[in-house]
């Protein structure tokens, strides 16, 4: 006896060589049917099952079908995918589940998917990403998928567990000042302060790389659900604001926007329970409080926001190369969750507080828990990627560094 498990749903199914369980078998497709009929999913497939097998079910899963108002058809001739071992699809079966007109979709698919060059892994990840939000998937899911069949790997694979926002400034010490003693942030390394548990601001001299004048493309924000206190200090110590603070009931968020010494504007920020949020607030509820030398006043998490012309572009470099995941989604503006308190957020330039450049005055820096493996997997994963400097730049010309530094 043995298990299978298919397509990322927990249901085990008891079989042996020849025999499967048949309370298992229609328990199993009842479940996927309901999914399909709730609109869980756009579509499902029951398990594979051997040919002369499924034959014992068919008028069941027919029935049970109609009776969740949903259509069934017969593959038997399923394309080889990178989303799923070959070894479970082979000479297999598949009872596709589906409403309206996903089945065309799938056929769709299938056409492309016996034509391409199965050498060719770039197209073969590009089909096999189709096929999993055809089914639904997460791009989060579809990446772990991805990895365990086919050995794509994604930036996340190797564990990011620090992010460090890099910003640089004219007067240097003017603005070290300023992180010290206004925000009165720790300082574990010389010119570096602490947001949150793993969440970084480093501090640098202008130098012809990022030169006096160049346009920031970023804004930070620094989470805290102490906004009236630190409003106050800002007020007190005059230091100037871009937007004021002005909470509103109802909203996703509260906030206002100081302005730093060297023009980068900080984001101090509340987010609350909203529709947008809801999955983001689960993860924020956990995150540790980081000490300021103000008393009881503290931060909990960054975001480092930066600003694009192509959103999906940028969104799809997010999810499927670096494969973080989408926490928040503002419509104008996407959280990705990059360390466990850390945080990138996209934003349309059209509506954000900065608008896109080509040269930025902002680096990112995301420590690795494997960094080694990583190393020897870089050029594979980003054809752009500068040994000598660890680092690569995305699209939409940020650049990211990688490692531990």
């Amino acid at each position: 006896m043995g298990k299978r498990c298919f397509l990322g749903l927990a249901v085990t199914i008891l079989f042996s060589a020849c025999t499967y369980d048949k309370t298992a078998v229609t328990e199993a497709f009842t479940v996927y049917t309901e999914m399909v009929a709730n609109g869980a999913k756009p579509m499902a497939f029951h398990y594979p099952m051997n040919r002369n097998e499924i034959d014992r079910y068919w008028e069941e899963f027919k029935t049970i079908a109609n009776e969740h108002k949903v259509s069934l058809f017969r593959e038997d001739n399923f394309p080889a995918t990178l989303l799923f071992a070959q070894t479970d699809t082979n000479d297999k079966t598949v009872a596709i589940i589906y409403k309206g007109d996903r089945l065309i979709q799938y056929q769709q698919w299938k056409v492309d998917a016996l034509a391409a060059d199965t050498t060719n892994r770039y197209t073969q990840e590009k089909l096999a990403r189709r096929l999993g939000r055809l089914l639904g998937y997460s791009d989060l899911g579809i990446n772990q998928l991805l990895e365990k069949n086919s050995n794509i790997k994604t930036l996340a694979s190797f564990g990011t567990n620090t992010q460090t926002t890099h910003l640089y400034y004219e007067k240097l010490e003017e603005a070290t000042a300023f992180y010290e003693t206004i925000l009165g942030l720790s300082s574990p390394a010389a010119n570096t302060f602490k947001i949150s548990k793993d969440g970084f601001l480093k501090l640098h001299s202008t130098d012809s790389a990022h030169p006096i004048g160049q346009p920031k493309s970023t804004a930070v924000a620094l989470l805290t659900n102490q906004l009236p206190a630190w409003y106050a200090i800002m007020k007190d110590k005059n230091i100037p604001l871009k937007y004021s603070f002005n909470p509103k009931q109802g909203g996703p968020h509260d906030g206002f926007v100081a302005i730093d010494p060297g023009g980068y504007f900080l984001e101090f920020e509340t987010f609350k329970q909203h529709p947008e949020n809801e999955l983001f607030m689960a993860i924020l509820s956990k995150a540790e409080r980081i000490s300021t030398s103000h008393n009881n006043l503290d931060f909990f998490g960054t975001i480092t926001w930066t600003y694009h012309k192509d959103m999906q572009k940028m969104q799809r470099f997010y999810q499927e190369k670096l494969g973080f995941e989408l926490v928040a989604d503002q419509g104008w503006a996407k959280i990705y969750q990059t360390a466990e308190n850390s945080f990138v957020g996209l934003v349309d330039e059209c509506r954000g507080m900065e608008n896109y450049a080509d040269q930025k005055a902002v680096e990112l820096t995301w420590g690795l828990a494997k960094v080694e493996s990583f190393y020897t997997h870089a050029p594979t994963l980003f054809n752009q990627y500068d040994a000598s400097r660890k680092s690569f730049v995305g699209p939409e010309n940020y650049r990211y560094n990688l490692g531990n530094d």
